[in-house]
């Protein structure tokens, strides 16, 4: 299936984190340290700003335009977020303690595939068939801002917003 020039870097990456999900499920005893390495060096560089840009931009404006952030496949998508995230951790731990555990490997290749599959298989055409093109043009632009490098959200300006505090409890 052809994907939307706004989700196509989405797809992009996932033929990476495709290639390094088969590698962590077929590490053997005697390369588990190398192939975590080069995952954990992947995940820094790659798969953990692809989350991001998911979480950061994909999401919000798919939120902006109405569309159901309630349904199935976009919250097992934010559930299989943390759980690689939580897997990346403890490969990183085990690396360190130089315990690098296959199952850990295995359990991570395994998330990561089948985390690719659901976002391919039914995120992105979710997203596809509920947005409307521009909005769909509009994930494209906000990436952009995305990728400049500031810290913060760049499509919310920071200067000469007119602020009125809030009232803190008790304050009467």
């Amino acid at each position: 299936m052809k994907r939307h020039p706004g989700l196509r870097t989405f797809s992009d990456d996932h033929h990476h984190g495709l290639v390094h999900a088969r590698r962590l499920k077929r590490a053997e005893q005697a390369d588990l340290t190398e192939v975590a390495g080069a995952f954990l060096e992947f995940w820094r560089l790659e798969t953990s700003l692809h989350f991001r840009k998911e979480e950061a931009v994909l999401l919000p404006v798919l939120a902006r335009h109405g569309g159901d952030l309630s349904q199935s496949s976009l919250v097992e998508m934010l559930a299989q977020h943390a759980r690689i995230r939580g897997l990346a951790m403890q490969l990183g731990d085990e690396l360190v303690s130089r315990e690098v555990r296959g199952g850990t490997l295995q359990a991570l290749g395994e998330l990561l595939e089948a985390h690719i599959r659901l976002e391919e298989r039914e995120v992105f055409p979710f997203i596809e068939e509920s947005l409307p093109e521009y909005a769909l043009r509009e994930i494209t632009s906000r990436l952009e801002a995305f990728e400049t490098g500031t810290p913060r959200e760049p499509w919310v300006p920071d200067q000469d917003l007119p602020v009125t505090p809030r009232p803190s409890p008790g304050d009467g």
